[in-house]
Parts: structure tokens; sequence; C-alpha cells
């Protein structure tokens, strides 16, 4: 039943194009994955943060205005000269400020927060590579899981169709007394055991499509045979130097200490003095009941401050922000460890599949044979039917465990390649449109500028504290990449 619902929810579900081939796949969920989509619009967000920064080098002009009517009523008492007299006064009073601040010096805390800025939008463009390679090895993996599970499908469904046919032959000499009941029941028993084995497969490529449907947004068509991707390396050094190059999960780690790096110059700058030029126009009534009459005030000054006792906030800051970046220098060698896991774990799984593969051809190439001759000596009777059944048995399975392999084989080159940041549309997919990053940043990154802005960027650079990039990401152990990998196998011509 669950299966007839699953079959009923993909029938009533939009199918606008087929995708047939894997790069039609790729393309299509790069243009259209919501995880990808989104991870676009927060870079795009993180780029205002850059324009935030640097809007400290820029003036900051305000207003403020009122407008009000006042009336009162005063009453003067009755003396011995004088009547009691009221008199009632009202007037329209308004008042207007206008304020213009424009930062001189900052000992660089403009400057820290800018740089800190710019590195945090880097992490932001590797946090969107690194999505963008997730989700192309889940297009990929969803890919080549309907073709295997389609692949088995039909495996165990030929061998349910000899099954039967030998379930029908055995039947026919039972009855003729050829054979016995208990070799009419091994044949009954292996073709339930293949049906059985039907049901499952069939349950589990309705799971690979509904896989490929949440990643891709459509159900599957036909699907052709993937075709190569880029080329693997054959060394497994080329691997781990190109993954430390390029992986994006390493680069963000980068990135991100040296925003918190800067954080702590930003931290320290607080310590020092800043200049700004300030200007304040007011205009305001002498007194509310006199009309038309309004004093106005302009001021003009340079302003210099520096914090001289803070009851130890500015160095709690100082020693929180260390803390920050070097937990960051921390995080980029527990990536770059994880890194070397991704390729070694991807090399070791590609050198197994491969070499399966390799064994398995030779393997399904004597079971044919044997299946043959096994059958043909059961019908002349120096074969069992059991043996007959067994060697159809074997040479089915080793078909469903080389369509394994092959399946697991392309897996492992998908996950080297992001392992090693080298699974994104522009490398895999060329010819579509990719997203451009940088093109996003430029439609943004000058908006409010100002002419003076470099020369204020520059003075702000006079004297800023600057804290020194790490010496390196080695741990004191030394390399841990392992040195014993077996070499790759060459990869199987025939899929």
């Amino acid at each position: 039943m669950p299966r007839v619902w699953l079959a009923l929810l993909l029938a009533c579900l939009p199918t606008v194009a087929t995708a047939e081939t894997l790069l039609d796949v790729i393309r299509m969920a790069y243009d259209s994955n919501p995880t990808l989509r989104a991870q676009r619009a927060e870079l795009r967000a993180t780029d205002e943060r850059y324009v935030q920064a640097k809007a400290g080098y820029g003036p900051q002009v305000s207003v403020s205005a009122q407008y009000g009517v006042q009336s009162a009523r005063v009453q003067e008492p009755a003396s011995f000269f004088t009547p009691a007299t009221t008199t009632n006064y009202r007037a329209n009073t308004g008042s207007a400020d206008l304020g213009l601040a424009q930062p001189l010096y900052s000992f660089g805390a403009t400057r820290a927060e800018v740089r800190g800025a710019a590195a945090t939008v880097a992490a932001g463009r590797d946090a969107l590579r690194q999505t963008e390679s997730q989700v192309l090895t889940n297009a990929i993996t969803a890919y080549v899981d309907v073709r295997r599970d389609r692949k088995i499908l039909q495996i165990l469904k030929d061998e349910i169709v000899d099954l039967t046919r030998d379930y029908h032959e055995t039947e026919a000499r039972q009855s003729a007394g050829q054979l016995s009941r208990v070799d009419l029941a091994e044949a009954q028993e292996r073709l339930l055991l293949a049906q059985s084995q039907f049901e499952l497969a069939q349950g589990h490529l309705d799971g690979s499509v509904a896989e490929y449907l949440d990643v891709i947004g459509e159900s599957p068509g036909e699907l052709e045979a993937e075709p190569d991707l880029l080329a693997i390396p054959s060394a497994v050094d080329q691997a781990y130097e190109a993954a430390e190059h390029n992986n994006a999960q390493l680069s963000q780690a980068i990135e991100n200490e040296r925003a918190a790096r800067e954080a702590v110059n930003q931290a320290k700058a607080a310590n020092g003095p800043t200049i700004t030029a300030k200007l304040d126009a007011a205009i305001a009534p002498v007194e509310p009941y006199l009309p038309r009459q309004y004093d106005q005030n302009v001021t003009a000054a340079v302003v210099f401050s520096m914090p001289l006792f803070t009851s130890g906030m500015n160095s709690s800051k100082i020693r929180e922000a260390l803390d920050e970046d070097y937990r960051a220098e921390l995080n980029i060698e527990e990536a770059r460890r994880g890194v070397i896991q991704l390729v070694t774990q991807a090399w070791t799984q590609l050198s197994a599949a491969r070499r399966a593969i390799t064994i398995g051809n030779r393997q399904i190439e004597a079971e044919t044979l044997s299946t043959v001759g096994n059958r043909a000596e059961e019908q002349s009777g120096l074969r069992t039917t059991i043996d007959m059944l067994n060697a159809e048995q074997e040479l089915a399975d080793s078909r469903v465990t080389m369509a394994n392999s092959q399946h697991d084989e392309y897996v492992a080159r998908v996950n080297l390649l992001a392992a090693m940041g080298l699974l994104q549309a522009n490398f895999i997919a060329p010819g579509g449109e990719v997203y451009s990053a940088d093109e996003a940043f430029k439609r943004v990154r000058n908006i409010g500028s100002l002419p003076w802005e470099k020369v204020i960027a520059a003075l702000d650079a006079v004297g800023a504290p600057i804290s020194q990039e790490p010496k390196t990401s080695t741990p004191a152990g030394g390399d841990v990449r392992p040195t014993n990998l077996p070499a790759l196998p060459a990869a199987p011509t025939a899929r």
C-alpha cells in the first residue's frame, strides 16, 4: 500500500522537463535547488556587512525638528487699585537641529572592522562553494542511486523469469516421475526468494526516486549512463595538495581566522584616540510667544577623545577577542584534518571499488559459463536441480554486487572531487550560466562611498594595531596524512 501512495504522489507532481543526462541534472540542481539558492541569498546579506563597515569612513548626518502649539491663560487677581484680569496667550513654536559628524581617525578601529568584514565575505563565498559542492554531490548520488536500483531491479526480474521457467520445467519432470517433490520444492523456494528480493529492491528504488525528487525537484525519467567527470589524480599526494588549496571548508576556516584576527585589532583600537569633525546648526524660538523671533546657532569643532580608564572593560574585550582568534586558529587545523580524512576515505573507497569491479567482471564471466554448463548437465542428469539453482542464484548475486560496485566507484570519484574542492558546476558542467558571487558583491560594495573615503582610510591606518598571522597550521606532532595508501587502480573501461 505505501508504494501505491508513493506512485500516486509522483504522478500528481509536475514534471516540466525530463533530465535524461547527468549534466542536465547537475544544471537543474544548480539553478533550482532551494538550499543552494538560500545560501546565495545569505551571501548577499553578508556582502552588506562590508558596506556597513565601510560606512564608518564617511560622514553621518542627522536632522531633528519639532513643531508645536502652545497656549496659556494668565490670571491676575484683583487688588485695591485694579480689577481682576485674564489674559490668553497662544503661539506656534518650532525648532530644528542639523548635525554632521565626519570621523577622521579611529586608531584603526574602522580599518579593522572593514578588513574583518571583507574576510567574512570571503568566508561566506567559501560557505557557498561548500554548499554547492554538497548539493551537486547529493544530485549526482541521487542520479546514480536511481540507475543502480533500476539495474538491480532488472537483474532480479530476469532472474525471476529464469527461475519461473526452471520451476515449470521441474514441475513437468516431477509429474513425469523424473524428479522428486524435493526438487520441485527447491525450485519453488528459489523462485519465492527471488520474488521477495524483487519486492525489497522495488522499495529501495522508490526511496531513491523520492530522494531524487527532493534534490532535483522532479521525478526521474530515462537516465543515460553517467559520463566521466574530471580526471582523478594518479597519486594520493596530488589529491591532498589539491584539497589543501581548493577545499572550501578549509578556506572558510582560514578566512574566519582572519576575521577573528581583525576583531582583535578592533578591540585593541578601543584604547586609542579618536578624532571627529563635527558641525551642528540649530534654530529655536527666543520666547514661545514672540512670533518670528528665533535664535540661530552654528557650531563647528574637531573633537579629540581617548579613554583613560574603563574599569577593565577594554582589556576584557581584548582577551576575549584573542581567545576567539586562538579558537579560529585551532578550527583551521580541525578543518585540515577533516579534509585529510575525506580525501583518505574517498581514495580508499575508490581503490576498493575499482579492484572489486575488476574481480567482479572475471567472476561474472566464470559464473555465466558455470550456469550454462550446470543447466545443460542438469538436463542430462549429471547435475542435481539444486546445483543448477545455486549457479543461477550466484550469477544473479554477482550481477547485483557488480551494480553496487560500479555505483560505489562513481560515488567515490564524486566524493574525492568534492574533498579536493573541484566539484563545482563550472568545472563538471561547463557551458551553463554560473552564479557570480563577485558580481553580486561589486553591485553593492561602493554604494554610499564618497570621494574622500580613501584619504580617511589611509589616515586611519597610521599607528593602527596589527596582529600577526598564524605561523603555521601544521600541528606540533607533524603532518597527519597517511603515507601507506595503495596506488589507485586504473578506471574500469566498461560500466
